[in-house]
């Protein structure tokens, strides 16, 4: 029974650790397309709009 005890808390601890790591890089990637797209976006919307202002002075 100790054994048994032993190795489920280990495997426990083992799975725990790999589902966080896993969820953690997941919504870390996540946040990191996310805000890149946003500043993406919000580049070319600048640029587009400030060269068409300048194009037509």
């Amino acid at each position: 029974i100790h054994s048994f005890i032993h190795s489920f808390i280990h495997s426990f601890i083992h799975s725990f650790i790999h589902s966080f790591i896993h969820s953690f890089i997941h919504s870390f990637i996540h946040s990191f397309i996310h805000s890149f797209i946003h500043s993406f976006i919000h580049s070319f919307i600048h640029s587009f709009i400030h060269s068409f202002i300048h194009s037509f002075m």
